[in-house]
């Protein structure tokens, strides 16, 4: 199943991103949905630490909206949802390293705030 599931999301992303994306580390829904790049830069459009962008602010699409689809603290996907069975996944290289999620139920996982915490401080 989890082999699947990883070509089913790297599938998605293929048709999706140019191939130096797969050099970055980046955050997929379990949907497929591409929800950013983790990149400190402040910046960039596309970057999970631009707190204005589409996937760094509390209002857009990313994990940080806490009320959103792929942040919702009662989303089944949702980064913040402690009961969320199916949370974002970080990717490194093309290859799922954690789920990014508050439910302790999950080995592998990384907590949303740590992972803002890690990857957008200056």
């Amino acid at each position: 199943m989890k082999k699947l599931v990883k070509s089913i999301v790297i599938g998605c992303l293929a048709t999706l991103l140019p191939t130096s994306a797969f050099a970055a580390t980046i955050v997929v829904a379990s949907d497929g949905t591409f929800l950013g790049v983790v990149d400190s830069n402040a910046y960039n459009s596309n970057s999970i630490c631009n707190e204005y962008g589409q996937y760094g602010s509390a209002y857009g699409i990313g994990i940080f909206n806490k009320y959103g689809t792929y942040g919702g603290e009662s989303s089944q996907i949702g980064a913040y949802s402690e009961n969320a069975q199916k949370p974002p996944i970080l990717i490194k290289d093309g290859q799922p390293i954690a789920l990014i999620t508050k439910n302790p139920n999950f080995k592998n996982r990384l907590d949303p705030d740590f992972l803002q915490q890690m990857a957008c401080k200056n």
